[in-house]
């Protein structure tokens, strides 16, 4: 099948560059272990003309004591594009490290990383990868709307509240603004993975900094979106393995290996959202 991830940079900030994400020189390419899922307990997995779409184990490197994503929301857009027999059309979206321009190699991005977990737990998909560097709040919206109408995407992964922690905006404004931004997005019938900001050990106990995470957390638990709990998975990591390479050598953007556990957390969440779908539409498969 073909697949394509295309990377087109939407705004380049000097300041946003400086302090964003991107990925480290390290890879570590681990098969991911048995271990229990993180949908182990969910719906029954979807089959699909005999292929089972169902989470993977994580890799032991990305094994956490914290939830690795919350929520029990569905994807039917998702799950109808599989239904359809036709790639899911995803829409990865953030700061720079979705670009994954400073990655050890290209298959060591992000993108990559996500499309080869989906793949492999029966998700076939196209993934289209988006920057937004140094937008933050209402202007950061406009042009995530923009973005969607155009490309029209089943699903938007979107690496939420990074630019506005770093920036110090108001955590409540930034609240209203996302809360507007995922009613817009669920008016449009596009399914929602948000994943929250970066752990940074000298940021953890700025309140401006964790109050973005925070609001994050609460909106999409009120609006039912399904969360990537980067935050906290990546804060588990740090603590647990500290000498382990989850993050480059300023402690701060994540390596080959933190952004490889994202994707897996990521995928994990979509695939549990579509078998939540599957499940709430009366179970049918095909």
């Amino acid at each position: 099948m073909d697949r394509r991830i295309a990377a087109l940079v939407l705004l380049a900030s000097g300041f946003a560059i400086a302090l964003g994400f991107h990925f480290g020189t390290d890879r570590a390419t681990p098969e991911r272990q048995a271990a229990p899922s993180a949908i182990s307990h969910g719906p029954a997995p979807l089959r699909i003309d005999g292929v089972v779409v169902e989470a993977r184990a994580l890799s032991a490197q990305c094994r956490v004591a914290s939830a690795p994503f919350e929520g029990h929301a569905p994807l039917p857009s998702v799950r109808r594009a599989l239904m359809e027999q036709r790639p899911a059309r995803i829409v990865s979206l953030g700061p720079s490290s979705v670009l994954s321009a400073d990655t050890s190699s290209p298959i060591a991005s992000y993108p990559s990383e996500l499309e080869r977990d989906l793949e492999a737990s029966g998700v076939d998909v196209e993934i289209i990868a988006r920057t937004q560097e140094g937008a933050v709040a209402g202007d950061a919206a406009e042009r995530l709307k923009a973005e969607v109408t155009r490309l029209r995407p089943d699903l938007l992964v979107w690496q939420v509240g990074t630019n506005d922690a770093v920036a110090r905006l108001d955590a409540d404004g930034f609240a209203d603004r996302l809360r507007e931004t995922l009613g817009w997005l669920a008016s449009h019938k596009i399914d929602v993975v948000l994943v929250d900001p970066q752990y940074v050990a000298r940021l953890s106990d700025d309140e401006g900094y964790t109050g973005i995470v925070d609001r994050v957390a609460a909106v999409a638990s009120e609006k039912h979106v399904l969360r990537v709990n980067r935050y906290d998975a990546m804060a588990d990591l740090a603590r647990t393995h500290p000498s382990w390479s989850h993050l480059t050598a300023d402690r701060f953007r994540l390596s080959d290996m933190g952004y490889r556990c994202a994707a897996e957390y990521t995928a994990d969440a979509i695939v549990a959202g579509v078998n939540v779908a599957a499940k709430a539409d009366g179970g049918l498969t095909r």
